[in-house]
């Protein structure tokens, strides 16, 4: 994987690291994300008259790696290299100016075509993973690059000689240019765009500019490239959304990330993470309210712009319920299918941590309202049969939210953990075992090398679910990934989330360590929860929900 990890900016944490994690949501009121490789790629081919320039190359180049590739390993690699490599040609071919010498850009587009080549021709070609929208960027870039390389027999660029020849990238497997032809013939023929491919508005070429579309704040569906794509070249006057673009991009010095701004999920998971284990937090009030405001009118999405989905929905209620404010989770249930709940009706892969935050949802609201829960209960065992079903051969789950199984793993295993069902135990003690089978030499866990993140994920399976504590190994393997985390610096965070790339949400990466500190502490002092009563986090707490009490 890329060893461009995300490190936020700022001192280190003071000793209350959990207050300050939650001071830092406030602080920085639109959150803290990753720089995004794509992203920034897009920006440059769409917008040549947003300032910053040099900065978005400077961090393409330095981005890339020595084998060419752009972005993490495998099918990851593929969009963030195709979309940097377009933009250095498009850079190249309009001679826009900068102070990168054109020699080195010709040089890393060069490298970066051949990068594409071999993960393109190889005869096991690198298949898109199921990131947002891959099926149709694919596609889209692909044709760009194409037109490039179409044009360099007649018009040629200094440094990319060999590639004048007529060769032609293939499409990646995965692809699907069907679906963006309807698309763009959507376009052309009613002018509109489905609201669901706002948020990949720039697949849809030069018809995207100022088409029907709603910005909030001036980002469209919270997507900087669909921004971008949507204002076009020249601009379209709409001062807020160039305002918007000029801002993030001076944030990040040039660069930008990839979904922005993101605080409403950024929120609820890093609270999420720590009141879950029991850490004595003061959550701001405005947070709170906030949170408690949204969910008042309805269904919420991640973000002001992107619609509604059950698993933002549910963690908020959740959150909300251990925080002691429960609201009745009823909105949930425009999100139930036959056999499961969706994250939004129509979606295209389902979601095993969707379903599980469901299911935490409705378990807080049963433990609460024990009288008042027969359809919230038969929720449950629906969703214990589903996610039991969708469990992998060796224990995990994978999920379309993250690249690694550690993050599906865990939530799914904690959600599965407050129900008392033999089904749910079982479930939970086979991904105990695949935790413990897939400790790293080092003390660490992780898909492509460990990572705290990660590292903090199978802790908590191992330490926060009743298979994994009555496991004498479970302790072991939890000591030595405490002492792994306390010798990693925890302001690194590799990007491990799916958006069109991947990308570190940085106050959820700091929750989940400070969280798997807090349950290795706990874990070595038996009387942690002594006297707290059964607040959220505490072991009586979770006792009783797994009553159905």
């Amino acid at each position: 994987m890329s060893d461009h990890a995300f490190s936020a900016p700022g001192s280190p944490l003071p000793p209350s690291a959990a207050d300050a994690v939650l001071a830092g949501l406030t602080d920085n009121p639109l959150g803290e994300t990753s720089p995004s490789i794509y992203d920034t790629g897009r920006v440059v081919t769409l917008t040549p008259w947003l300032p910053g320039l040099d900065g978005r190359l400077k961090f393409l180049l330095d981005s890339q790696r020595p084998d060419g590739v752009w972005g993490a390993t495998g099918g990851y690699a593929v969009l963030p290299t195709l979309s940097a490599t377009e933009a250095l040609l498009t850079v190249l071919r309009r001679r826009d100016s900068s102070a990168v010498p054109p020699g080195r850009l010709a040089a890393a587009a060069g490298r970066g075509l051949s990068a594409i080549w071999g993960l393109t021709h190889r005869n096991d070609p690198a298949r898109l993973p199921d990131v947002v929208a891959a099926e149709l960027i694919a596609p889209a870039l692909v044709a760009e690059v194409n037109a490039h390389l179409d044009r360099l027999s007649e018009e040629p660029i200094t440094g990319l000689d060999a590639w004048g020849s007529g060769g032609r990238l293939p499409l990646p497997p995965g692809s699907d240019p069907s679906a963006l032809a309807r698309a763009r013939e959507h376009l052309r023929v009613s002018g509109d765009v489905q609201a669901k491919l706002w948020y990949s508005l720039e697949v849809m070429g030069a018809a995207a500019r100022g088409t029907r579309a709603r910005p909030v704040d001036g980002a469209l569906a919270c997507s900087v490239s669909a921004t971008a794509a949507w204002l076009g070249h020249p601009p379209i006057a709409e001062p807020a959304s160039i305002a918007f673009l000029q801002a993030t991009a001076a944030a990040y010095g040039g660069a930008v990330p990839g979904t922005f701004p993101l605080y409403g999920f950024e929120r609820t998971w890093a609270i999420g993470a720590l009141v879950r284990v029991g850490i004595d937090v003061r959550v701001p009030p405005s947070l709170i309210e906030d949170l408690e405001q949204s969910l008042a009118a309805g269904a919420v999405g991640g973000a002001p712009g992107l619609p509604p989905d059950a698993d933002s929905t549910s963690a908020g209620f959740a959150t909300l319920a251990r925080l002691g404010r429960p609201r009745t989770p009823d909105c949930l249930w425009e999100f139930e299918l036959d056999d499961h709940f969706c994250c939004w009706q129509g979606e295209r892969t389902p979601s095993p941590t969707a379903n599980a935050h469901v299911l935490e949802a409705f378990a807080e609201h049963i433990a609460r309202n024990a009288g008042d829960s027969g359809r919230h209960r038969a929720a449950v065992r629906k969703i214990v049969r589903w996610l039991a079903g969708v469990q992998l051969e060796n224990g995990s789950w994978a999920d379309k939210w993250h690249a690694s199984p550690y993050y599906a793993t865990s939530h799914c295993s904690l959600a599965l953990d407050l129900v008392a069902d033999p089904g749910a135990e079982r479930a939970v003690r086979r991904a105990v075992e695949w935790t413990l089978a897939t400790q790293n030499a080092d003390g660490s866990w992780g898909i492509w090398g460990g990572t705290s993140e990660e590292t903090a994920y199978a802790i908590h399976v191992l330490l926060h679910t009743a298979p994994g504590r009555s496991d004498p190994r479970s302790g072991r393997a939890a000591a030595r990934g405490r002492e792994f985390l306390l010798s990693q610096d925890p302001e690194r965070h590799p990007p491990l989330w799916h958006q069109k790339d991947l990308f570190a949400p940085a106050a959820v990466c700091r929750a989940v360590r400070l969280a798997a500190l807090r349950l290795t502490d706990s874990h070595t002092a038996p009387t942690a929860d002594a006297g707290k009563g059964p607040g959220h986090g505490s072991a009586d707490h979770r006792r009783q929900m797994r009553a159905g009490r």
